[in-house]
């Protein structure tokens, strides 16, 4: 079986590719983050409960600092709500930019895994480019040939 090697050309162009998008998601990811880290904390209604296999879905409606009422649906993340019936009140975090849109449970950080995966593409994709784009070593003069 005899496999082509890819071009130098196609790794050039697909670790630029490559860097640009583990660039901007880390940015977008990190701006995330920050935008919720800015965001507040609330209590909200339980309004329904919907169990899909293992995972559980509630909706919730809270007020917001600024006096929105928001109406929003999240994934159960925290271990203490997982038991929670319709008509209960949770404690809810939202961002500042999308309160009724970027609403999670208190005390959940899986906004960080996006952005250990976005800074573990970055260097991933940093150090192809690196491979592929720098000069390669010149041969060895051949008066060196025959020595280890």
């Amino acid at each position: 079986m005899d496999r082509r090697r890819p071009s130098r050309a196609f790794l050039r162009m697909f670790s630029i590719f490559g860097l640009v998008f583990a660039i901007a998601l880390t940015v977008l990811g990190t701006l995330s983050v920050a935008d919720e880290r800015r965001g507040s904390e609330a209590v909200a209604d339980v309004l329904d409960v919907e169990h899909r296999g293992a995972r559980t879905f509630l909706t919730v409606q809270f007020t917001t600092n600024r006096g929105e009422v928001c109406e929003s649906s999240l994934r159960v993340t925290v271990d203490a709500n997982r038991a929670v019936s319709a008509g209960k009140r949770i404690r809810v975090h939202y961002a500042k930019s999308d309160p009724c849109l970027r609403v999670r449970e208190a005390g959940d950080q899986s906004g960080w895994f996006m952005v250990l995966i976005a800074v573990v593409l970055l260097i991933t994709f940093a150090l192809l480019t690196y491979v592929v784009w720098r000069r390669p070593r010149p041969p060895l003069p051949l008066r060196y040939a025959g020595l280890p």
